[in-house]
């Protein structure tokens, strides 16, 4: 069952015992000089990635940089000066003393937003005390075990999205990505209303299509910001600020609409019900939290679901045992199913990097990071590493079955693979997430035969999606 692999993110008595035993057998140990990649005064090596493909490639370069200097490294692109590492050790250790507060890094553009515009967000801008307090309150909401009155809901849903994908039998999905996204945040809205998503949905289903529209263009403004900084690009007045702006802008606003709207079914069984019920949270910061929930889970549940359905076009022997496992087990319990996700998000890792910035000094297993350095762990790197998993670059969901000693049968080091991230910063929506995915992977598989018709190949656009659009072809089952 899914819960197996978030157990470790759940419990935080497991996560300070691991703390103190991972850190005080490496802190006394001598340590060597962190290798540097040379490169030109002020910008750094910025010339090299931008021959490499740019930051849509940035991935692979990296790659290739740990396998000229090792598990870690400095380099600097640019106006990014970062130690990058790749051992999982390294990152057992570096969040072992993350410290109650953890920093992480946001795109300067959507920093540079909320600062010029007095914009004022959620949980995952916050910092220090007020991101410890609210996140402590929504551990225990968010974090607890699935309400399983919910998938009434979350049928509801899926049956909107294949009525319509009715009309597409036996052709290739025309806008997939896009209902990708719109089923994402119906998700959310479902989660949010519970029982009462029948009764709502039809009121807010603008909302939904013109948020879905407004969060893709979000993320599509802030990659062009890889080329030229958002600040230059605000000082000159140049298009893509202003269409950063506008496609920000819109997102917010139609998410408060729908958060607006759906605050009047909060006295259901949903997670607006349980916050609204939380005390100590005022109305209008339930509203940033939830606004900033809905947009993030527009965007990186929709590529994974697409990630997972393209894998599965081109496995046509996986496909059909998860179909017939599907017909004897729910969804919930369906081992193969979970195995299938796992391996979908160690191949395609939507975060391909995780990012720190420690206040202190942070000692790895040969090395000692200064206080204050960007450090940037390069899960791609790990994920692809045949040191941690046979096979790496094959699609093998048999690696995570569990042998008699609770092994994985083909997994050297699990930890080499954190989709979700790990300690007090890990997603807050991961249990959420990954149920709403594996619902969405098995309805669809019960229903179509799916085969995908052409391959593609990773790229960065802030997360990992396709070079190319995913086209996938559908076959009502008989």
């Amino acid at each position: 069952m899914f819960n197996r692999h978030c157990i470790l993110f759940l419990r935080n008595n497991t996560k300070n015992k691991f703390m103190s035993s991972i850190i005080k057998d490496y802190t006394n140990e001598s340590k060597k000089d962190i290798p540097i990649v040379k490169g030109l005064p002020v910008v750094g090596t910025i010339f090299s990635i931008l021959l490499a493909g740019g930051g849509r490639k940035l991935h692979e370069y990296i790659d290739k940089r740990h396998q000229q200097y090792g598990s870690v490294f400095r380099e600097k692109l640019g106006p990014l000066d970062a130690v990058w590492i790749s051992d999982p050790l390294d990152m057992k250790l570096l969040f072992a003393q993350e410290g109650k507060y953890p920093q992480h890094m946001l795109p300067e553009a959507w920093l540079l937003y909320n600062d010029t515009y007095g914009q004022q967000r959620g949980l995952y801008f916050m910092d220090g005390k007020e991101w410890w307090k609210y996140r402590q309150i929504l551990n225990k909401i968010m974090l607890k075990d699935f309400n399983i009155n919910l998938i009434k809901s979350y049928n509801t849903v899926t049956n909107d999205l294949f009525t319509e994908w009715e009309n597409y039998n036996g052709q290739v999905i025309p806008n997939l990505i896009a209902d990708l996204y719109k089923l994402s945040i119906s998700f959310m809205v479902a989660h949010l209303v519970g029982r009462a998503y029948d009764e709502c949905k039809m009121h807010v289903s603008n909302d939904v299509n013109c948020l879905a529209q407004s969060i893709q263009k979000v993320f599509q403004c802030t990659v062009k910001f890889t080329v030229i900084p958002a600040k230059t690009a605000k000082l000159l007045k140049l298009n893509i600020w202003n269409d950063f702006v506008c496609a920000v802008d819109s997102s917010i606003d139609s998410a408060s609409n729908l958060v607006s709207k759906l605050l009047s079914y909060s006295g259901g069984d949903g997670l607006l019900n349980s916050i609204s019920n939380t005390h100590d949270i005022p109305i209008d910061m339930i509203k940033r939290l939830i606004v900033d929930f809905i947009i993030a889970a527009g965007d990186t549940t929709a590529y994974s679901t697409q990630w997972a359905l393209y894998t599965l076009g081109l496995e046509k022997s996986t496909q059909n045992n998860l179909r017939k496992c599907l017909l004897d087990t729910d969804f919930l319990e369906c081992d193969l199913l979970n195995n299938i996700l796992k391996e979908v998000l160690r191949m395609y890792p939507l975060a391909p990097f995780i990012v720190r910035i420690s206040p202190n000094d942070v000692y790895l297993k040969n090395h000692i990071i200064p206080a204050n350095n960007l450090i940037i762990m390069s899960m791609f790197t790990s994920c692809r590493n045949r040191k941690y998993f046979q096979c790496p670059n094959e699609f093998k969901p048999d690696r995570w079955n569990r042998q008699l000693n609770n092994k994985y049968y083909g997994v050297i080091e699990p930890f080499a693979t954190l989709p979700y991230g790990f300690g007090t910063r890990s997603c807050i929506g991961q249990k959420m997430a990954n149920t709403q995915m594996c619902f969405t992977i098995a309805e669809c598989i019960k229903r179509y035969e799916i085969k995908t018709i052409n391959p593609v190949k990773i790229v960065l656009d802030l997360i990992t999606v396709p070079d190319s659009c995913v086209n996938i072809k559908i076959h009502k089952v008989k």
